[in-house]
């Protein structure tokens, strides 16, 4: 269940996923994860494993078809393999082969990527430097009460 908490807030706090859910495969006697890597992209189902989980072909193609949400189709979930110091990676899996996105489609989304971590970096130094504003005057204020005099 640690593991599964540990993909859980990474999804959430780290990578920013949307609308991020809990289920539970009774078949597998496992949790797995959903959510929307995105406003706008589809719901991707997440499966936390441990490192030291032994993963075969047929382990894998049992995860596949036993996997599933109500009322949802995806193409493939994806495994959350996450080490004992909470390192995590990210390894999508699928029925069969799946065509790679054209070069045109990852470009986009490369710079979509880098204008939200710019994005992301202002607002922290926006931030920084409010406090930073609020904090000299805060201290500009104790220094002028402190030597007013009362003659």
């Amino acid at each position: 269940m640690r593991t599964t908490f540990n993909v859980y807030l990474d999804l959430c706090e780290v990578r920013g996923w949307w609308n991020v859910k809990l289920h539970g495969c009774l078949d597998l006697d496992m949790a797995f994860i959903s959510g929307h890597p995105t406003r706008e992209d589809p719901r991707e189902i997440v499966l936390p494993l441990q490192s030291s989980d032994n993963l075969s072909p047929d382990c894998l193609q049992h995860y596949l078809q036993n996997i599933k949400l109500d009322d949802y189709e995806t193409n493939g979930i994806t495994l959350a393999i996450c080490d004992s110091d909470t390192t995590t990676v990210y390894y999508k899996i699928t029925e069969g082969l799946v065509d790679p996105e054209p070069p045109e489609v990852t470009e986009v989304k490369k710079v979509q990527r880098f204008e939200m971590m710019r994005k992301r970096q202002m607002n922290i130094q926006g931030a920084i430097q409010s406090y930073k504003t609020a904090k000299v005057l805060d201290d500009a204020t104790r220094d002028t009460i402190g030597t007013v005099s009362t003659d």
